[in-house]
């Protein structure tokens, strides 16, 4: 009878392992402590997750530009590009799965890549796009107020609104950058707009551009929000085409990668990867596809934003 009762209490053992081993492990999300950070240069800003899933995994970020520790997924924001929203990958360590995923935005601003025709009737203007969220408008209205003016005769003594295409990067009262509306870039100093048309007939491409001309444009800019109207940067990447037609195939690729990254990035959660998930489990995905699809992964640049004039 004792030996039945053993054998019965290490059948039962047996299966209370059995039972613990086959026990998933808690799912935990993949959360940072906020959406929206703000740079603060001279600072040493870092932020870590505040929970993420159980299994032992490495983190990955696209469009490229977070500086993100793929162990402990802690995040740079100082030294990551600015203007725009990151989706951040937390994959097991085989690369099999997509644990979960979490999205949030460095501030700054961005343009859009974009294809502008300088035939086309009317003005071409390309508008900055305010912390990734081409609905949200920039801090900047000039109050129009010299009651605190220190010199009346400078109507813009008292204005600590945005400075787009900053000249004075120490800000201590003196020019340090000649800036590039002074190379023909035309870019609004009060909002960051930039006259397309404008700027290609002061020829900031040449006077005469050859059929593929391309130049990149830095200039620097303060925002008045919670940077503290910390000095930025951004780089704009400017092609000029006779024709659309004369658009190279793998610039027109680039468009669509980015694109394609972009929709990535705003994909609700992780949809994509738990229905494929489910489609392995049910025989109608390949395990080995699955992992194909979590290296598909792929961070690719988003900067700088390419701006493509064409002449007819």
């Amino acid at each position: 009878m004792y030996r039945i009762a053993f054998i019965l209490f290490l059948a039962g053992y047996a299966l209370a392992c059995n039972r613990a081993e086959e026990t998933p492990l808690p799912k935990i999300r993949l959360t940072y402590s906020d959406s929206l950070y703000f740079k603060q240069p001279g600072t040493t800003l870092t932020t870590d997750p505040v929970t993420k899933p159980a299994e032992e995994g490495f983190f990955k970020a696209i469009p490229l530009g977070l500086d993100i520790d793929s162990v402990t997924g802690r995040i740079n924001v100082n030294e990551s590009e600015g203007g725009l929203r990151y989706k951040i990958f937390y994959i097991s360590s085989d690369r099999e799965t997509v644990l979960d995923s979490a999205k949030l935005v460095v501030s700054g601003i961005d343009y859009r890549d974009s294809i502008y025709n300088l035939s086309a009737p009317g003005l071409l203007f390309a508008t900055p796009i305010y912390n990734a969220d081409p609905t949200a408008v920039l801090p900047c209205a000039d109050d129009d107020d010299d009651d605190d003016d220190d010199n009346p005769d400078d109507p813009d003594d008292d204005d600590d609104d945005c400075e787009f295409d900053e000249k004075d990067t120490d800000d201590d009262g003196s020019d340090d950058l000649p800036g590039v509306n002074g190379d023909g870039c035309k870019v609004d100093v009060d909002n960051g707009v930039i006259d397309l048309a404008g700027s290609f007939a002061d020829g900031f491409l040449g006077s005469n551009p050859a059929n593929g001309t391309t130049r990149d444009f830095e200039f620097f800019y303060r925002i008045t929000d919670l940077s503290s109207r910390n000095l930025q940067a951004i780089t704009v990447r400017f092609y000029y085409f006779n024709t659309a037609a004369d658009i190279p195939a793998g610039l027109r690729a680039e468009l669509n990668n980015r694109d394609a990254q972009a929709r990535d990035v705003l994909m609700h959660n992780r949809a994509r990867f738990i229905q494929q998930s489910l489609m392995a489990t049910t025989g109608l995905i390949r395990s080995e596809d699955l992992m194909r699809l979590a290296r598909e992964i792929t961070s690719r640049p988003k900067r700088p934003p390419i701006i493509i004039l064409v002449g007819r």
